[in-house]
């Protein structure tokens, strides 16, 4: 089975090509729209429909509604990130020691 040697395989980052691209302005606003109308919904018809809950499920909607808020703000992290190296405002090597404070695999 033949490898290609590290020094001649050049890897092609999708994901980065893309971040670095006009089509990633619809993905920011999208992504930030979404974590916008969760946070409006758990701030507002959510938190009323929870208080109809019995105890349990009012224990089980606090702990889901807690895990979708940290995942949202992981996303809008890592969007915002990107968004500023897309605009220049930190380097790629910024924006990677960054990143790596964000966890997106939980």
């Amino acid at each position: 089975m033949n490898e290609p040697s590290k020094g001649s395989a050049k890897t092609i980052k999708l994901a980065e090509r893309r971040v670095f691209s006009q089509s990633f302005k619809p993905l920011y606003q999208e992504g930030m729209g979404l974590v916008e109308q969760a946070a409006e919904y758990l701030d507002g018809k959510g938190r009323l429909e929870a208080k109809k809950l019995s105890r349990t499920a009012a224990t089980l909607y606090a702990a889901e509604s807690m895990r979708l808020t940290t995942r949202l703000m992981q996303v809008a992290s890592w969007l915002l990130l990107q968004r500023a190296a897309n605009s220049g405002e930190m380097t790629r090597d910024q924006v990677a020691s960054e990143k790596s404070k964000v966890r997106l695999d939980t």
